[in-house]
């Protein structure tokens, strides 16, 4: 049988549920480790130590407080390192961070804390940028029962994080076939040029994304979220 595009017998392959691995200051969990970008999140229970590659690293705190070298990083404030650096990163209770890493550019701004920029408020919830250059990071927040359009991006290639809630993620594929995924707290999906997917709030979720480069230009409507419902979703 012919297959078109991508084959809907793999798309399992893009769903997962990394390990965390325990380490002396708490657990590392690589999420996504792509020859463009890196996604972890650490959760950081005293202080450990940590040095960045040939790719720079955004610090994320999503909850608690942390000191990254001699700069105090508060909830929802990041904070980017150079590449080829040592740094450390410290904390009085339990917090999570996540760590953004991706090509370094010539704008980018280091050692200098950073809080999210380009807020939009969505008919489904909101989403604001953590970073955006050569890679990109990205907070939303998906309101229950609410749902995106059904797209698909020609160069971008993207993964998410569920942080907390439970989402449901609409993938097509091959002959037009739709297949559904419930993700829950600490599952991932990695979504390649192509694949039409969409996303919808089964509870209120926060996502942690980061993909390449981030281009309006390059998000091609399929299904119109404002206009149609999606499939399998509770109202």
């Amino acid at each position: 049988m012919n297959q078109y595009g991508i084959d809907i017998a793999t798309l399992d392959t893009f769903i997962k549920k990394p390990i965390p691995i325990q380490f002396d200051g708490g657990k590392r969990t690589s999420i996504f480790s792509e020859p463009t970008f890196r996604l972890e999140r650490i959760d950081l229970h005293i202080s450990a130590a940590f040095e960045s590659d040939d790719f720079e690293t955004t610090v994320w705190v999503e909850e608690g407080r942390a000191t990254v070298n001699d700069t105090a990083i508060g909830a929802h404030e990041a904070l980017t390192i150079p590449p080829k650096t040592s740094w450390n990163a410290s904390a009085d209770a339990p917090t999570i961070l996540y760590l953004f890493s991706g090509p370094s550019s010539s704008k980018s701004v280091y050692l200098k804390k950073s809080v999210p920029f380009d807020h939009r408020d969505k008919y489904w919830g909101a989403i604001e940028s953590i970073v955006s250059s050569g890679y990109a990071g990205k907070r939303i927040v998906k309101n229950k029962v609410a749902h995106a359009s059904l797209e698909f991006h020609c160069r971008k290639l993207e993964g998410y994080y569920v942080h907390s809630g439970k989402l449901l993620l609409r993938l097509r594929a091959g002959r037009a076939e739709d297949r559904f995924f419930e993700l829950t707290p600490g599952m991932a999906a990695l979504i390649p040029p192509g694949l039409m997917h969409q996303r919808g709030g089964l509870e209120n979720t926060v996502l942690i994304e980061i993909s390449t480069r981030d281009e309006d230009s390059d998000s091609f409507l399929v299904e119109d979220g404002q206009k149609m419902p999606m499939p399998n979703l509770p109202i």
